[in-house]
């Protein structure tokens, strides 16, 4: 590999800063579609791996057919890692809650691999027994968006955000 290649390739994307009560009309497509598809498998739980009809559609319509089960299974390791009931509203609030920012940042902190990912999630997710729970999921679902080409901090590199879009795909 060639020098200039292997800086390309190391090039971290620009960091994320995801905050409760932020808008979420201000977040770029692929961070609304994230915000969504959890709220959307949060109101279907059931038994933590019951999968959505909309959400299987809607997964494969972003060329993320394996996005649904990815979701299911994240959404499963969070409740089994987290004692407290995490705040996931319905799929059309307008703001992120807590919770929510949190584990955008950690999957905002997978895609752009800069080493930190669980310095922005919930104290109670860094254990050892709940990190390595969480990391394995969240990582296939980061790797997944990124092979659709839905990639986080995509408005801070040129792409404008989406208004209110993510309500409007449910």
């Amino acid at each position: 590999m060639r020098p200039a290649d292997r800086a390309q390739l190391s090039t971290p994307t620009p960091r994320s800063s995801f905050r409760p009560d932020q808008p979420v009309g201000e977040l770029g497509f692929a961070e609304q579609f994230v915000t969504w598809a959890m709220r959307v498998q949060w109101t279907h739980i059931g038994d933590g791996k019951q999968q959505s009809l909309v959400l299987q559609r809607a997964c494969a319509s972003v060329d993320m057919p394996e996005g649904a089960a990815l979701v299911a299974e994240l959404t499963d390791a969070l409740m089994r890692a987290t004692k407290r009931p995490l705040s996931v509203p319905c799929p059309k609030w307008r703001v992120l809650t807590g919770d929510e920012a949190r584990l955008l940042g950690f999957i905002a902190a997978l895609q752009a691999r800069d080493g930190t990912p669980l310095a922005v999630c919930d104290p109670e997710w860094r254990s050892p027994s709940h990190a390595t729970s969480i990391w394995a999921p969240a990582q296939r679902f980061a790797l997944a968006l990124a092979a659709a080409g839905l990639h986080f901090c995509s408005t801070r590199m040129g792409e404008t955000a989406f208004p209110l879009a993510m309500p409007q795909m449910h």
